[in-house]
C-alpha cells in the first residue's frame, strides 16, 4: 500500500483562495483538490491525514462533527477517499507519522505533504514541503510526491 500523510492548510488552500472566499469553516481549493486528485490517480495511494483538521473526522461517518462531514463531501465530491488519521501525540507530526507507521508492513512506499518543515531523518526522503501558505499545492510539488510514491528514478511525472 502507498500512503500520502496530507496536511490541509498551505497544501490544500493557500492564503490567496482563502481571502476570495470571505468564509469560515473547512476551506478547500478546487485547484489544489485537482491536483491532489491527480496524485492519488498516478499513484494509487490511500489518504492519511495529518493536519489538525482529523480532529473532526472519523473512518466512522457518525462519530465526524459537522466539520469531519464538510470535508467528507469535499473529497467525496473530487473522487476521492480518506483511508484514516495519524493520532493525536501533541504538536509533532514526525512523531505521529511515525506512530502510524509502525508496525504496518503492508506499506510499500509513503510521502508527506506539508507545509511545516518537518525534520525527522526518516522521512527525509518522502517529504514534500509546499511553498507556504501562501500558495499551497502547486504542480512541482505534486510531481515530487508522485515521484516518491511511485519510486522514480529518471524523469518527471507531467501534471
Amino acid at each position: 500500500m502507498k500512503v500520502l500523510f496530507l496536511d490541509f492548510d498551505g497544501v490544500l488552500n493557500s492564503e490567496r483562495y482563502v481571502r476570495c472566499c470571505d468564509s469560515f469553516g473547512v476551506i478547500i481549493d478546487p485547484e489544489r483538490m485537482m491536483l491532489l486528485r491527480h496524485i492519488i490517480d498516478m499513484t494509487g495511494a490511500r489518504i492519511v491525514l495529518t493536519t489538525s483538521w482529523r480532529e473532526h473526522w472519523d473512518r466512522d461517518e457518525l462519530l465526524c462533527d459537522e466539520t469531519g462531514k464538510q470535508i467528507n463531501k469535499i473529497f467525496e465530491s473530487s473522487g476521492l477517499e480518506i483511508f484514516d488519521k495519524t493520532p493525536k501525540l501533541g504538536r509533532e507530526r514526525e512523531k505521529e507519522i511515525s506512530a502510524w507507521l509502525y508496525g504496518r508492513a503492508d506499506v510499500e512506499a509513503f510521502a508527506v505533504l506539508d507545509d511545516a518543515f518537518l525534520s525527522a531523518d526518516f522521512m527525509r526522503d518522502n517529504f514534500v514541503r509546499t511553498s507556504n501558505f501562501r500558495n499551497g499545492l502547486d504542480e512541482e510539488a505534486a510531481v515530487k510526491t508522485i515521484n516518491i510514491l511511485n519510486n522514480a528514478v529518471n524523469g518527471l511525472t507531467e501534471v
